[in-house]
């Protein structure tokens, strides 16, 4: 019998705000609502706060950036 040992990743890497950026554009682009993320980020700031300003920020720009695509295309 042979014991698998728990793979933990590092919090607050230099990367994280970049993971958490991605994160956020990739639940505005799934159509994931406002709540969900918020709750998301809410419960990632007490663990790495960079990856929850990262995830808020990038879900942000991903509906500003589709949002003025929308805009560009009706005009």
């Amino acid at each position: 019998m042979s014991l698998m040992t728990p793979e933990t990743t590092p919090t607050g890497s230099a990367d994280s705000y970049n993971d958490g950026y991605t994160d956020g554009e990739l639940a505005a682009i799934t159509h994931l609502p406002s709540h969900r993320v918020h709750a998301r980020a809410s419960m990632a700031d007490q663990y790495d706060p960079l990856y929850a300003q990262g995830l808020i920020d990038g879900y942000l720009h991903a509906i500003q950036v589709n949002a003025a695509l929308m805009e560009k295309e009706q005009s």
